[in-house]
């Protein structure tokens, strides 16, 4: 099997390693990234200037880091940077969680994945929450504890453990891999019991204001707005994936765009669920 992991965090992201070391227990693994940080970019594709590809190294492999969007990297690494089709591409392991509609119709992990199923290929979203302590010293210098990556490697084998062990069972391997879906999965910072994997609907968090407008220099007709700490809406839904992750259960949560369409995804879904 021929995998493709990228993120939105860039190659900067000490997560990327865990992913990376786990998938490659299954085939051959390529490895292209943003070149910076791109979180919150969606599924949006580089127009107006030229993307440039860059041969890197991290933790010891070879990689590409692309200095354009998620989606870009994924584009470019399908139609022409790799030589073989990915049967699969995985996103993340993304830095702060993404759960609800606004957040992940905002994300550059989950476009990455939307971006590999337009091209007919399954994809696969892993998504850690953090705590306000450790996503402080991320922003800073993008460094976490040694004992909380340690945490989090172990947390998030385990839950990957399941659900490959599903996703790639011999009876539904060819299914799993000839639907391009994007499995969205969410760990908790805490997560409650590494045993339990829930099937959640997307919740309807969303977001409200997310610039505030910096002070004015001068009396021109120019404002200047800046990103700023951004509004949640809350869904109370207990049964949705933002409580759900909050409450210390780790999460999948299917993204069919095709169902945009009309066309089904079959039973694949159903198979996976009633295995969970």
């Amino acid at each position: 099997m021929n995998i493709l992991i990228t993120n939105d965090d860039s190659h900067r992201s000490p997560l990327l390693e865990i992913v990376v070391n786990y998938f490659s227990q299954f085939g051959d693994v390529s490895i292209v990234v943003p070149l910076h940080e791109q979180s919150w970019t969606g599924k949006c594709v580089t127009r107006f200037t030229p993307v440039h590809v860059h041969e890197i190294e991290v933790f010891g492999r070879k990689a590409l880091a692309v200095d354009g969007k998620p989606a870009d990297c994924v584009n470019i690494g399908i139609h022409n940077l790799l030589d073989k089709k990915p049967d699969l591409v995985v996103s993340g392991i993304n830095a702060g969680f993404n759960i609800g509609l606004g957040f992940v119709l905002s994300s550059g992990t989950v476009g990455a994945c939307l971006e590999a199923n337009l091209a007919g290929i399954p994809a696969i979203a892993v998504s850690q929450a953090f705590d306000v302590a450790t996503r402080n010293r991320y922003i800073a210098d993008y460094m976490i504890d040694p004992e909380r990556i340690a945490i989090f490697e172990h947390h998030s084998r385990t839950i990957l453990d399941k659900l490959t062990a599903i996703f790639f069972a011999d009876e539904q391997k060819k299914d799993f891999l000839s639907h391009p879906i994007t499995w969205n999965i969410n760990l908790p910072f805490n997560l409650t019991d590494p045993r339990t994997v829930a099937h959640v609907p997307l919740s309807k968090t969303r977001y409200g204001r997310c610039f505030a407008e910096r002070e004015r220099v001068d009396e021109g007709p120019i404002r200047t707005f800046t990103l700023d700490k951004v509004e949640e809406v809350p869904d109370p839904n207990p049964h949705g994936d933002a409580v759900m992750v909050r409450s210390g259960v780790a999460t999948l949560c299917p993204v069919n765009i095709w169902g945009l369409s009309g066309e089904p995804d079959g039973d694949i879904v159903a198979k996976i669920v009633s295995a969970l």
